[in-house]
């Protein structure tokens, strides 16, 4: 069975997009469905980020909190994050490589590699000359499958009728 790890883009997006609580409440309750099997998942680290604010989202994602939406950081996916950091050290200027590591991003990454999941999420891999760290890249950079969330739904086969 395929998983799909989500980064907070793709629910932040969801919900400020084409998936709202009020205009397709289905997307909520497929994620749930999707989660409950233990095919869709994500970082306790992007729990962290979402349950900041005081909107709907983050009201949907401390209900989740204990549900196995948002997994916790084992020993291995904290020694993967070294092995990731690493490079983005090297790589990027410090005034990059720093907020990228310092949020949810490179935890997402590592837990994605360890569980061989596929990484979702819709930010768009930087050029080759960029300085701006991104998921896309950095996922390449560690053959780490990654899409959109079209391209997770698609392989999901969901239907929102």
């Amino acid at each position: 069975m395929s998983r799909f790890c989500l980064d907070a883009n793709v629910l932040i997006q969801a919900k400020n997009g084409p998936y709202g609580f009020d205009i397709v409440p289905r997307f909520w309750t497929w994620l749930d469905e999707m989660s409950a099997d233990g095919t869709i998942y994500s970082s306790v680290m992007v729990f962290n980020e979402i349950a900041k604010g005081s909107d709907e989202l983050s009201l949907w994602a401390r209900e989740r909190r204990r549900s196995g939406f948002f997994t916790d950081p084992t020993e291995e996916v904290q020694r993967c994050l070294a092995e990731i950091a690493d490079p983005v050290i090297s790589k990027y200027e410090p005034q990059q490589a720093e907020p990228f590591l310092a949020g949810a991003d490179p935890w997402v990454i590592a837990q994605y590699r360890i569980d061989s999941a596929t990484v979702v999420t819709q930010e768009a891999r930087a050029g080759i000359n960029s300085k701006r760290v991104k998921i896309p890249n950095i996922c390449d950079a560690f053959d780490v499958r990654h899409v959109d969330t079209y391209g997770m739904m698609r392989a999901l086969g969901a239907k929102f009728a």
